[in-house]
């Protein structure tokens, strides 16, 4: 035990992940969070008093969230062996993921990963650590911290870990029954200009060149040229090995042997365009990739308005989906989220900012704070646990806060 503890916890070392600092796309959205020791937060202006926090975020490190993708690769791995084409390096794949799978079946396909509940224990220690004056006074007087979730158990497991972290900071906070919020399950948004933009960077000769690159790592150049395929075969593999980089506290598999680095990042682009269109800003003068983050926002506002009206919830977190996240980031317009593509312009990492592996990625978050000096509140927002301007439009009262009032201007 003590050395799986040493293990993790030189895992979780790394440091939260600035938006505006360069991050390994290897991994797209399911690049783990890490579990800094500390995270920066502005001081307001003199003699403004916190009174309210709140935040969405994504759940933590998670296994795959279902088999499908697994048993096609197992069935593509099968008929190689029967046809003798493996490669050397192929030869492993199968026992390697038997192993993989054996370690999610004990976690259960779609929950956290050991890694994950660490992610969120962090971020509520981190949390804690900030803002613990008042917290501790929230504490005393009997207010409440409240948490809406989905209905997939990853959103209640980052909430429990989360309120772990927070609470060993400060012990006596009360925290209300979990609340499901139907809101916070969004659906990929969809047009035909859209799904033909995917299509195109699918059937792309860079992405199916790297698709059947990847494979030949496993198999013959034969076999492979057979696969009918060979984009959805490659991407199965992949997301093996982007998964597994949240398992590291679960299993020693890590597909690395079968997805080189070069070629993890041409995979990660097919899964960001996807995403960008899907969940991202998508095209220009379209807003149907993230219009369903509305009602997040209206919900941001709302209990605002009930904690400066005198309400007894000091606090509203939101453990949710990369597909809660992305599309939130978007209508915020959050620092690489702001543009969208030029209709009839395909999406790349050399033309656009918008990367899933800061606005989707594991335990990614937005989080406001609230402060009031008499009849003014002013807010301010963290991306990551970084601190960040609101968009272009919204006029600062102070660098990094915002009143109320301007916020319901330049964001509605």
């Amino acid at each position: 035990m003590a050395n799986f503890i040493a293990l993790l916890t030189a895992i979780l070392s790394t440091l939260v992940t600035s938006p505006a600092a360069p991050v390994d796309d290897r991994y797209n959205k399911e690049v783990p969070y890490g579990n800094a020791l500390t995270s920066p937060i502005k001081a307001p202006p003199e003699g403004y008093e916190q009174i309210f926090i709140e935040n969405v975020g994504r759940h933590g490190s998670r296994t795959l969230t279902s088999s499908a993708g697994e048993e096609r690769a197992r069935k593509i791995w099968e008929s190689a062996k029967n046809q003798k084409v493996l490669t050397v390096r192929g030869q492993s794949f199968e026992s390697d993921l038997t192993a993989f799978q054996a370690a999610e079946r004990k976690i259960g396909y779609g929950n956290m990963s050991s890694l994950g509940k660490a992610e969120w224990t962090g971020i509520g220690r981190r949390t804690a650590a900030n803002y613990g004056d008042y917290l501790t006074k929230a504490a005393a007087d009997g207010d409440t911290i409240a948490y809406k979730v989905t209905t997939f158990q990853r959103t209640e497991e980052s909430a429990d870990a989360m309120i772990k972290g927070l609470k060993t900071t400060v012990p006596g906070l009360k925290v209300a029954d979990r609340h499901v919020d139907a809101r916070l399950l969004i659906i990929r948004g969809s047009t035909i200009d859209a799904n033909h933009a995917v299509n195109q960077i699918l059937a792309s000769k860079p992405v199916v060149d790297a698709s059947k690159e990847l494979l030949r790592v496993m198999y013959t150049p034969a076999y492979v040229d057979s696969i009918k395929d060979p984009v959805l075969a490659a991407q199965d593999v992949y997301k093996l090995y982007a998964t597994a980089a949240g398992m590291q506290g679960d299993t020693d598999v890590t597909f690395e042997k079968y997805v080189p680095l070069d070629l993890a990042k041409e995979m990660a682009y097919v899964v960001d365009a996807q995403n960008f269109y899907g969940f991202g800003p998508g095209i220009a003068a379209q807003d149907f990739s993230y219009r369903a983050a509305r009602p997040i926002l209206a919900d941001f506002f709302d209990e605002l308005d009930k904690r400066i009206a005198g309400g007894s919830t000091a606090a509203v977190f939101r453990p949710a989906h990369g597909e809660t996240t992305m599309p939130f980031a978007a209508l915020l317009q959050l620092p690489g989220s702001e543009k969208q593509a030029a209709k009839g312009e395909v999406y790349t990492y050399d033309n656009n900012p918008w990367r899933g592996s800061v606005a989707g990625r594991l335990a990614g978050n937005v989080e406001w704070v609230a402060y009031r000096k008499g009849e003014s509140v002013l807010v301010t927002m963290r991306y990551n646990e970084q601190p960040v301007p609101f968009k272009a439009d919204c006029k600062a009262a102070a660098p990094f806060f915002y009143e109320v009032a301007e916020l319901k201007r330049c964001l509605r």
